[in-house]
């Protein structure tokens, strides 16, 4: 009886195991671009939130970063979507080594990314920018025997005081890619 009763105890120890291990990945799944492997629209959100309101709780400062890689539509339409998807996996690999292990990149859109940085004020966030600016700037990728280059659009925010919601650090956000698209692009404006 005892043989089967530790058999039966092993055989449910690694079912569980199992379980633990699927949702796991069911998990990752759900919070993750397929493409990247960065986290997805879903998970930035669920964590820009907590990290806003961490940082009233705590009167800390965050910044959030929107990214758009410039004249992505063209890349496509010139070189295809599989040279595309080359351009976007070296863009968010490019990122996440300029990046702190605190930082949390994203993909919010098609060619558009975000970055929520805790612990972050305006000026340490505009360095990050310009980092990731110019490195991307400096990046060439090879993909179906071509070399693409290729630039990105940044808009720069930080929490304010008076920010009532999230909605307003993220609008910001917004607010300064749109302006860095139209001066240009290849820039880094905050708001």
């Amino acid at each position: 009886f005892s043989h089967s009763f530790n058999w039966m105890v092993e055989q449910l120890e690694a079912y569980r195991q199992r379980i633990l291990g699927q949702n796991r990945e069911l998990e990752r799944l759900a919070t993750t671009d397929p493409l990247t492997g960065v986290y997805n629209r879903r998970y930035l959100m669920d964590f820009a939130t907590k990290e806003f309101l961490r940082s009233q709780r705590y009167s800390h400062v965050f910044s959030a970063i929107q990214m758009d890689i410039d004249y992505f539509k063209k890349i496509n339409d010139t070189h295809g979507h599989a040279v595309g998807d080359e351009v976007i996996k070296a863009f968010t690999v490019t990122c996440q080594e300029v990046l702190r292990e605190s930082d949390v990149l994203g993909r919010v859109g098609g060619e558009e990314f975000s970055i929520i940085l805790p612990e972050t004020d305006r000026e340490g966030a505009l360095i990050v920018a310009e980092r990731i600016r110019r490195v991307i700037a400096d990046l060439k990728v090879c993909a179906e025997e071509r070399i693409i280059r290729f630039t990105v659009s940044i808009g720069v925010t930080h929490l304010r005081q008076e920010d009532a919601g999230l909605e307003a650090v993220l609008r910001r956000a917004d607010e300064a890619l749109y302006l860095a698209k139209n001066g240009g692009r290849n820039k880094v404006v905050t708001a």
